[in-house]
């Protein structure tokens, strides 16, 4: 006579990757956020406009999107125009994404890209930094899930 488990072991897989996911999701929320602010600092500090009233530089941030819902904000200062102006579109930006997971980072005043086009940088440094380091994050962040992953297996 053998024994017999109390538990269905197909439900505790189940419960077990469920549980994976969300660690691994608030890890990936965590590693945009802290990505979002290090590129909207960039932004901030290399900036090559002369800015009069504070409302292109206060309307810089970030948002985080999962599935176009609004998971995280920041970055952005001060209580103006500005900041109006970011918020404002990062609820326009949530209903346009298709993705699972977006990390944006905004200028909100509506003259930002006309200020870029004319050959100051607003958001390109930003944007060319994004480049590099969301790969590079999002490559340790699958290594070191990885890696967890595997230490639990064995």
């Amino acid at each position: 006579m053998g024994m017999t488990p109390l538990y269905n072991p197909h439900k505790l897989a189940q419960q077990r990757r469920a549980s994976l996911q969300q660690r691994f999701e608030k890890a990936l929320v965590f590693v945009l956020n802290e990505l979002g602010m290090e590129l909207v600092r960039f932004a901030r500090e290399n900036r090559t406009y002369t800015d009069r009233t504070g409302n292109l530089t206060n309307s810089m941030g970030y948002v985080i999107l999962h599935r176009g819902v609004q998971v995280a904000h920041g970055g952005e200062q001060g209580n103006g125009e500005g900041l109006s102006a970011a918020l404002n579109l990062y609820a326009k930006l949530g209903l346009e994404s298709k993705y699972d997971y977006s990390l944006i980072i905004v200028a909100g005043m509506n003259y930002a890209a006309y200020v870029e086009a004319k050959g100051y940088n607003v958001l390109l440094p930003a944007k060319l930094k994004a480049d590099v380091e969301f790969e590079r994050r999002m490559k340790e962040l699958v290594a070191k899930a990885d890696a967890k992953l595997k230490s639990m297996i064995k």
